[in-house]
């Protein structure tokens, strides 16, 4: 990836951490990263795409520890006038995310002046993400390292030639629980697919658009937009898309809907993961 575009990442990086948290930071560094095998136990993760789809890739803020994901989102939080946070729960989350969207934002901004136009999906959080079995690790990774002098930050962002990345399965899991998303994207990356999180109806059928899953995990029972109205809408958009049903219920009503669109398999909960990846792969094949 070409410096001057990874100069305006460090520079957004290093301008909107400093404005959202009052930190100063004492040195900015970019370095390629070499190893791709850093296990993150929290991430923001955003997908980008090049408006010729020839160049796509990933931002990604990565926290290896728990801990200092809760003291980023703190001083965010202290700085906009709420109170700390003692644990990572769906607020600190949340204004992860929008830190993640603010520092993405600015990026492109500046890339576009630059004639690279690019386009991304909002911000997911994914828990314990392993880099090196993702697709952030086809051709380039670089690392935005913020020096805070007692800690740091690092941001990552990969560089993937989409026309050699066309063979790797993507899957979108559907769930409002946040630990059923992590557990099944963990076990679904590590398996070699490309994942893609949505904890609603109404977010699935957004990100739908621009992921275009192979395959698509949809819980029923969600706020905002139901499992059922999501699949109706996406297979109106898409008669292609493919779903396997993840519920806790097993109505008879839901079922019979549920088989009238392009459902592979109907899994009710709890999920035991080694039959749930059978399920999967006969799913896509």
């Amino acid at each position: 990836m070409q410096a001057k575009y990874l100069t305006v990442l460090a520079d957004s990086c290093k301008s909107v951490f400093t404005q959202m948290t009052k930190t100063e930071t004492v040195n900015v560094s970019i370095k390629r990263d070499e190893r791709l095998k850093e296990i993150y136990a929290v991430a923001q993760v955003a997908p980008y795409e090049d408006f010729t789809q020839r160049v796509k890739g990933n931002f990604l803020l990565g926290f290896t520890d728990e801990r200092m994901a809760v003291v980023v989102a703190s001083a965010i939080a202290e700085n906009l006038g709420l109170s700390a946070f003692r644990q990572f729960d769906d607020n600190a989350r949340d204004v992860l995310n929008e830190f993640m969207n603010t520092i993405v934002g600015h990026t492109i901004t500046g890339w576009d002046k630059m004639g690279f136009r690019v386009r991304f999906s909002p911000p997911s959080s994914v828990q314990n993400i392993n880099i090196r079995d993702t697709a952030f690790s086809c051709q380039e990774a670089y690392m935005i390292i913020l020096d805070l002098g007692v800690d740091r930050v690092v941001f990552t962002i990969t560089f993937i030639d989409a026309n050699r990345n066309q063979l790797q399965k993507r899957i979108m899991v559907v769930d409002d629980s946040g630990v059923i998303r992590g557990i099944l994207s963990k076990t679904l990356i590590e398996a070699g697919f490309a994942v893609q999180v949505a904890e609603d109806g109404l977010v699935a059928m957004d990100k739908y658009q621009t992921f275009r899953p192979h395959l698509t995990i949809m819980d029923l029972n969600m706020p905002n937009v139901g499992g059922l109205d999501a699949m109706q809408e996406i297979s109106h958009r898409d008669p292609q898309a493919k779903f396997i049903v993840l519920t806790s219920t097993a109505r008879r009503d839901e079922e019979m809907i549920a088989r009238s669109l392009n459902v592979a398999a109907y899994v009710i909960k709890p999920v035991q993961m080694h039959e749930f990846m059978i399920i999967v792969k006969e799913a896509l094949d």
